[in-house]
């Protein structure tokens, strides 16, 4: 069975998009045992009430066989980071952990620049934090805003850059070592094959830091933006250059890459489409053609237990049950699906 360890399921002001309920029988249907819940939401969970609020509207829709877990949002304002290691400390592994933007992407929670970042690496440390902090690494300062234009989607992909991601990696890097943090450090939805070496040489080196890699930066590459379509696949961080899905897809077999997360945002059709042209895909439902994609790429069954659940459940240190349950395809529910393509070359079944 599977963890998903980076989910948007929305709520809260934006349960048009999707609500929990919805989001954890997808899971369940899916053969997901357990999603881990994003704080980006509307509005952000930086707060105990939010968490409490969060978890209640979890528990209250009756699907007990997949384990819920939220993360907190940080700022750079250290009364806050604070609270938050109580609430952890309170409610773990509810609380799975924090989530630091180091960019801004969806929800405007970017904590920008070194400085601020700096502030959190040692507040964590001097609060004595040792659990699980996830970070969204592209530097606002790599990145160029100008250059992005709905007329050319890919334009995106040069808006924020490789370089952006990478160089963010080695900021988180050198912050975790400066600053004292001892907790676990990982890099989500990491889609370069640089930052993905800058975290080997990391761990090399006795870091305590893991990464995860999307399902679409392991198959699709930046030429899909060229499509009638193109503008659907706005996404953060953007397709990455021909040949990177294939050196991502290495990388996760050879164990550089830690585990696989879908980063599953819902947006509605016309969001997507037109402005303000959101970033994000979904892959909640998609989870049984990720495995078989995997088994097709010969990744044995133990390389997708270990990529899908094991690697997750034993980095954060708690247990979640694995549930075995009939399937039920839930791909309709969603007003895209990103993977048709692929699920036609794979000979999946698509209605």
């Amino acid at each position: 069975m599977v963890v998903d360890s980076h989910v948007h399921l929305r709520d809260f002001r934006q349960a048009d998009k999707e609500t929990i309920k919805h989001g954890l029988e997808v899971a369940r249907d899916s053969g997901v045992s357990g999603v881990f819940d994003m704080p980006n939401t509307d509005p952000p969970i930086m707060t105990e009430e939010l968490v409490l609020e969060r978890l209640k509207l979890a528990d209250d829709v009756g699907v007990p066989d997949v384990f819920y877990g939220v993360y907190m949002g940080l700022t750079s304002d250290p009364e806050q980071v604070k609270r938050a290691v109580d609430v952890y400390r309170k409610f773990f592994p509810r609380v799975v952990g924090f989530k630091l933007y180091a960019g801004h992407s969806v929800g405007q929670l970017g904590v920008i620049g070194v400085d601020k970042q700096s502030m959190v690496y040692e507040t964590l440390a001097q609060e004595g934090y040792n659990g699980f902090f996830a970070v969204h690494p592209e530097k606002e300062e790599s990145m160029h805003p100008k250059i992005w234009t709905p007329n050319s989607p890919v334009s995106h992909c040069f808006a924020r850059p490789e370089g952006a991601e990478v160089d963010s990696v080695r900021d988180q890097i050198y912050l975790a070592v400066t600053r004292g943090f001892r907790g676990k450090l990982h890099m989500a939805h990491v889609s370069s094959p640089k930052a993905v070496d800058e975290v080997v040489k990391a761990k090399n080196e006795w870091i305590d830091i893991s990464c995860g890699v999307c399902p679409h930066h392991l198959i699709y590459d930046w030429t899909k933006m060229f499509e009638n379509d193109g503008i659907i696949w706005k996404m953060n961080p953007p397709l990455r250059e021909p040949g990177s899905p294939n050196r991502m897809l290495q990388y996760l077999k050879e164990g550089k890459i830690d585990w696989v997360e879908t980063d599953h945002a819902p947006h509605t059709l016309e969001q997507k489409t037109g402005n303000p042209w959101m970033s994000g895909v979904t892959g909640l439902a998609s989870w049984p053609t990720f495995i078989e994609y995997l088994r097709r790429h010969d990744f044995s069954e133990d390389d997708i237990d270990r990529v899908t659940y094991r690697n997750i459940v034993e980095r954060l240190s708690f247990d979640i049950e694995r549930n075995t349950r009939h399937l039920k395809d839930r791909r309709k529910d969603y007003p895209i699906n990103f993977y048709a393509g692929l699920e036609s070359e794979l000979g999946i079944n698509v209605e």
